[in-house]
């Protein structure tokens, strides 16, 4: 399938939270619009832990670059279908992808971890493919083969109108594994 780069209709902000130091990223194109917000990995430690997984099994997702996101379809008139196995990273060691549900569920199930706990994980996840009517949106943690305070291109893919479209946005840094006391 041939594909399109979007970029001339897109903006990119990105936001730095001057309390917690975490960045955003908040591209918007002509329909599609995505948000990335970093987690710490004590963060996703955490997270994981409250949802019944080890410390040895959290510490393994939180050691990967997890983001929170938003994804939305802001057109009037076209539905968006996104399949997250097209998107990719570019970093300085070469492509990269995402760690999609599929894949963390086999170690999951290989590790033994509960039935409950697997299933939080994959209702937390953005699903790997999704198609969303004009308004709608969606959240969910996305996983990037990538370690803390890696940095990256990211490339975005989507469908439109049967046509792919794609676009790269540069720079995004994976939160720094930086320890938060207990308060």
């Amino acid at each position: 399938m041939a594909w399109a780069d979007d970029g001339a209709s897109g903006r990119l902000e990105v936001r730095t939270d001057p309390g917690s130091g975490l960045t955003g990223w908040h591209w918007e194109g002509q329909r599609l619009a995505v948000e990335l917000a970093q987690l710490l990995p004590d963060q996703t430690r955490a997270f994981f832990m409250g949802r019944g997984f080890d410390a040895d099994q959290a510490d393994g997702i939180a050691q990967t670059c997890v983001f929170q996101s938003i994804m939305r379809n802001h057109a009037d008139d076209v539905p968006l279908q996104l399949d997250l196995t097209r998107w990719r990273t570019h970093g300085a060691d070469g492509e990269g992808r995402l760690r999609l549900n599929r894949e963390w569920q086999e170690a999951w199930r290989a590790q033994g971890a509960p039935a409950s706990a697997r299933i939080a994980f994959r209702w937390a996840l953005f699903p790997t493919r999704q198609h969303f009517e004009p308004g709608d949106w969606l959240m969910g943690m996305i996983i990037f083969d990538r370690v803390p305070g890696d940095r990256f291109d990211l490339e975005l893919r989507w469908t439109e109108d049967g046509r792919e479209l794609r676009r790269i946005l540069p720079d995004i840094q994976c939160a720094p594994d930086v320890r938060v006391p207990a308060s």
